[in-house]
């Protein structure tokens, strides 16, 4: 299995579009956070703001590992490169493991990396601008950085799901992209005109998003932080087992 880690690791880290994704991923919110941070009165955001405005941005974040999630599996069936990886470990199961545990960990390292940066450059220009940013003034708002950190692997391990089902990256990356930002509001409208009470919250991006959201309670609304967030894990586990079925029952 570490072989196997290892040969993993190596097309990951050598393809450069994902070098160049995960360099987007981290200076999107970083470049947003200072912004802000520079440009807002220094009196007007605390803590608790500043960690919400890390979290609201690593939205995008989350999405780009998720490509990267998607075209460490598509790109493999796209140069056919996947045929001597599994003449070389001809257990497909291992190799799939392998590729979802360098997914999720790479996902959640970029992730947390951001989050660490953002919240550290901006509190450190706020309060030298005369702000008052003390981290321990952020009360249950810092659960929220744990939980984008989790939301960022989650996604990375949809997006390789949807590699494994799909098999081609522009329409992985598709689905990916798509669903949250149109499918689901389409979804959920047409079910509360359907007379379905409170769809939103049963719509697992919907849903995996408020881990994000230190204020999201258990409501009628929402499933809640913690919840919602295993929903949304759930969910990701199904798609990635039946592309995991997939992947080994067919052809490559």
């Amino acid at each position: 299995m570490i072989d196997t880690l290892r040969s993993e690791w190596i097309k990951l880290r050598t393809v450069r579009m994902n070098a160049v994704l995960a360099i987007i991923a981290i200076a999107f919110p970083l470049v947003i956070t200072v912004l802000t941070a520079v440009l807002i009165d220094s009196d007007e955001m605390n803590a608790r703001d500043l960690i919400g405005l890390v979290t609201g941005t690593s939205v995008i974040t989350g999405m780009l590992l998720g490509v990267i999630g998607a075209s460490g599996i598509t790109g493999e069936f796209g140069f056919n490169t996947i045929r001597p990886t599994f003449a070389a470990t001809p257990k497909r199961s291992r190799v799939l493991v392998a590729k979802a545990i360098l997914t999720v960990v790479v996902g959640v390292a970029v992730e947390a990396a951001m989050v660490a940066l953002c919240y550290g450059l901006g509190s450190t220009i706020l309060n030298g601008r005369g702000g008052d940013v003390v981290w321990s003034d952020a009360g249950n708002a810092k659960s929220a950085l744990v939980g984008i950190i989790c939301f960022a692997g989650i996604v990375s391990l949809l997006g390789f799901g949807l590699g494994m089902l799909i098999r081609s990256t522009p329409a992985a990356v598709a689905v990916l992209i798509l669903w949250p930002l149109v499918a689901e509001g389409l979804i959920g409208a047409l079910l509360a005109v359907a007379g379905v009470d409170e769809p939103f919250k049963w719509l697992p991006y919907n849903a995996g998003i408020n881990l994000g959201n230190p204020d999201a309670g258990q409501t009628s609304e929402s499933l809640g932080q913690v919840a919602g967030g295993l929903y949304f894990l759930a969910v990701t586990g199904v798609v990635c087992a039946v592309g995991a079925w997939s992947t080994m029952t067919r052809d490559a």
